[in-house]
């Protein structure tokens, strides 16, 4: 097999030799290019204007006003007492009566909703005495507060 392939190869060894001749032949009387690189500039149309260095003025970061700035809270300050809910830091939206179980659902005074069950106690120190169709009976100590669906004012029970 090697002898058949050794006679094709010389059946091309002429091709092979006038191509690398070309090959040589073109290296040879090539020249150099030549290249202009430099483009001439033209001006625009329209006036350039010049920017002074002084019209640009960049806020100068100080370490301490990110040290001072805390990330976690939404006005960004450090408080080591924790703020006091408002003095009706709920209000009641719906209850819900399923057999004895007895939930409702509230919305604290940031706006989100959470649900609770009776004898849970509150944010603001109230435990829930009393779940009944339309209201809900809170106690704290000797205080009571009654909360009603859809009323704005909260009546205190003595």
């Amino acid at each position: 097999m090697k002898i058949a392939e050794f006679k094709n190869l010389k059946q091309y060894m002429v091709d092979f030799l006038i191509l690398i001749i070309l090959c040589f032949l073109g290296f040879v009387f090539s020249e150099k290019p030549y290249l202009k690189l430099s483009s001439p500039q033209k001006k625009p149309s329209y006036p350039e204007k010049k920017m002074e260095v002084s019209e640009i003025k960049r806020h100068k970061l100080e370490i301490n006003d990110i040290m001072n700035r805390n990330l976690f809270t939404m006005d960004g300050r450090y408080s080591d007492k924790m703020e006091r809910p408002p003095e009706n830091p709920y209000s009641l939206v719906a209850v819900m009566i399923s057999g004895k179980e007895k939930k409702v659902i509230l919305k604290d005074f940031k706006g989100q909703f959470f649900t609770a069950k009776e004898k849970e106690k509150m944010i603001d120190g109230y435990i829930i005495e009393k779940i009944e169709k339309n209201l809900v009976i809170l106690k704290r100590g000797k205080q009571k507060k009654e909360l009603k669906i859809l009323s704005s004012k909260r009546k205190e029970i003595k």
